[in-house]
């Protein structure tokens, strides 16, 4: 049962039965060092000792309760993971894991007491997604580097899949913005998608993937690939006369049907102007180009941005796709999401698929697509090509993850 590279849990919990309990899953899931705090003061105190590799958290406590540990975790700049417990419902333990991420801390998730060991484990399995997504965030770029990047084209698109969770079959891709430094490797976007959002640029990077992306069209139809391609595109891109002409040029020269290139709008409700954005995006559905509100269900992407904007496409947000089985309530949204979508004839697409409950629960809701870490990372082309002629003797399997 061991699963856990982890040595060091920090039990707080003000029940001695509960403690105990925890203790055992935690032994046999391969935990070395178990330490005990019966209050959110003596937990404090312990990790000020030694931070734990993991703190499991009681949300109700006397003296300091669990919410009060994150914020003074956070405010001491003390990150173990942290899985929350609580005897509480389920809407409550969500909102105060929402908050601790929000504080910064690394929230896996939260549990209802008494816990149970097949849930545990299915957290701590989400460790090594959480680690390398860890990698991929580091401090900001500097702008000048950015702006020469741009420039001479360092800035590749990166290519995760997209399947059809009904058939498993491969169904489009989603270009994701990569940086090939020539002397640091690969930088992921978290570095420099910000600074290039912050100086404008961002319309510039969208048609530097569209180009690329036509020009790996092209070579992929060669070799007997049609692939539809996913783009982001920023709400703040929907602005001035000209980009749709731009788009629909260059897809018209590079002889691909507009219908293969879908557009993923973002912060829909941050446009400047609404009317200008909702008119150019229409325009883009008018030019035969497919529209994909994303993450839907969260942040910016709301009901009413589904009401402006002409959409094809509905991209469910992975907070409502990753861990939601022991969660009656997200589940519900879920399905209200995947309903509305049916309704309004719009391709529903599960985007965080990181565990195969996280297929299951979307394929049985019947969403349409799904994409996703457990179905493939993003990669490059070439790799993108040998993967796709693997996925046609697959089709109908659930697919082993990609490391």
């Amino acid at each position: 049962m061991q699963l856990t590279t982890l040595q060091d849990v920090l039990i707080v919990d003000d029940s001695h039965l509960h403690r105990q309990l925890a203790s055992e899953l935690c032994s046999q899931l391969g935990f070395t060092r178990i330490r005990h705090a019966v209050n959110g003061e003596e937990g404090m105190a312990l990790v000020r000792q030694q931070v734990p590799d993991l703190m499991l958290l009681d949300l109700e406590m006397p003296r300091m309760d669990g919410v009060q540990v994150m914020q003074q975790l956070a405010l001491e700049k003390l990150t173990p993971y942290i899985i929350l417990t609580s005897g509480k419902d389920y809407i409550l333990i969500s909102t105060l894991e929402l908050m601790g991420s929000g504080l910064g801390l690394p929230v896996l998730g939260g549990l209802k007491k008494p816990l149970q060991a097949g849930e545990l484990q299915d957290l701590l399995a989400r460790l090594s997604l959480q680690s390398a997504k860890s990698k991929e965030s580091c401090a900001l770029c500097d702008a000048a580097e950015v702006r020469q990047a741009l420039e001479q084209q360092q800035i590749i698109p990166y290519y995760q899949p997209k399947i059809d969770l009904g058939s498993g079959q491969l169904k489009g891709t989603e270009m994701l913005a990569r940086w090939l430094h020539p002397s640091r490797g690969l930088i992921m976007p978290g570095s420099f998608i910000p600074v290039i959002e912050q100086y404008g640029w961002a319309t510039e990077l969208t048609l530097t993937m569209l180009e690329q992306g036509l020009q790996q069209w092209q070579e992929w139809t060669r070799q007997g690939l049609r692939l539809p391609l996913s783009i982001n595109l920023s709400a703040r891109s929907l602005q001035g006369g000209t980009l749709v002409d731009e788009m629909a040029s260059r897809v018209q020269r590079a002889r691909v049907p507009a219908r293969y290139i879908t557009f993923e709008i973002t912060e829909t409700a941050i446009a400047d102007n609404l009317p200008e954005a909702i008119g150019m995006a229409a325009r883009l559905r008018l030019a035969g180009f497919g529209l994909s509100i994303d993450d839907f269900g969260t942040g910016f992407a709301t009901l009413q941005q589904l009401t402006h904007f002409p959409f094809t496409e509905l991209k469910i947000d992975r907070s409502l796709v990753t861990a939601i089985g022991s969660k009656p309530h997200l589940q519900a949204i879920a399905n209200s999401i995947i309903e509305l979508g049916q309704r309004m004839q719009l391709t529903t697409v599960a985007e965080g698929i990181e565990t195969r409950q996280d297929m299951e629960l979307m394929q049985a809701r019947g969403c349409n697509l799904g994409q996703g870490y457990y179905i493939a990372r993003p990669m490059e082309a070439a790799l993108m090509q040998s993967w796709a002629k693997q996925r046609q003797h697959m089709a109908g399997e659930m697919p082993p993850a990609i490391s």
